[in-house]
C-alpha cells in the first residue's frame, strides 16, 4: 500500500447516501422552476429541469426516484402545461426506464462523459411529445421544441455540479480512476 489508492473510500469520499426528502426537495425546486413564466419567444429553449433533476436521481439514488415518480412527475407536467393528459408521463417512464437500464455505466462517469450518452435521451424525451402529440391530433409540428433536448444536454454539467454541491457531494465524484 506504498501510496497506492485504497481499496475503499476514505475521507472526503465518503457521501451520506441520499434521502428521500432530499431527493424530493430537488425535484420540486425543479418543478418550480420549469412552471417559470418564461418568455413566448424563448419557451422551446427551455429544458425539461424536471426530467434532467430526475433522470440525476435515477443515476445516483434510484431506489427513490424510480418509474413511479416519473410518472406522477410526468403527469404533474402535463397538467402545469395544459399538454394532452399523459403525454410527459409517458415520455418520463420510458426516459426513466432507459437510463435505469444503463445507470451502472453511468454512475461510472463523470458528467462530461454522461451528457453525450443522455443527450439522446433528452432530446428523444421531447421528440416523444411532440411525435405523440401529433399523432394524437394536438398542435402542429414545430420541430424547433427538438432543441430543448439540446439545451438540456448542454446545462447537464452544471445541474451535475449544482446538485452535488447542494448535497454535500465532494468534487472528485463521479469517473472511477482506471487501474
Amino acid at each position: 500500500m506504498n501510496g497506492d489508492k485504497p481499496l475503499l473510500p476514505q475521507g472526503a469520499e465518503l457521501v451520506r447516501p441520499p434521502t428521500r426528502p432530499m431527493v424530493y426537495l430537488c425535484l420540486a425546486l425543479a418543478l418550480a422552476l420549469s412552471l417559470l413564466p418564461w418568455a413566448g419567444t424563448i419557451r422551446w429553449l427551455v429544458p425539461d429541469f424536471v426530467l434532467m433533476t430526475l433522470l440525476y436521481w435515477n443515476i445516483r439514488a434510484p431506489r427513490l426516484a424510480g418509474l413511479g415518480t416519473a410518472f406522477a412527475l410526468g403527469l404533474l407536467i402535463d397538467v402545469a402545461h395544459g399538454v394532452l393528459m399523459g403525454l410527459n408521463a409517458l415520455a418520463y417512464c420510458t426516459a426513466t426506464f432507459v437510463v435505469l437500464m444503463v445507470r451502472r455505466r453511468l454512475e461510472n462517469f463523470d458528467a462530461a462523459r454522461q451528457t453525450p450518452q443522455l443527450a439522446p435521451v433528452l432530446v428523444g424525451k421531447e421528440a416523444l411529445v411532440l411525435g405523440l402529440g401529433l399523432l394524437l391530433g394536438h398542435g402542429f409540428a414545430d420541430w424547433r421544441w427538438l432543441a430543448a433536448g439540446v439545451v438540456g444536454a448542454a446545462l447537464w454539467i452544471p445541474l451535475v455540479w449544482t446538485i452535488d454541491r447542494l448535497t454535500g457531494r465532494p468534487e472528485s465524484s463521479g469517473a472511477r480512476e482506471p487501474g
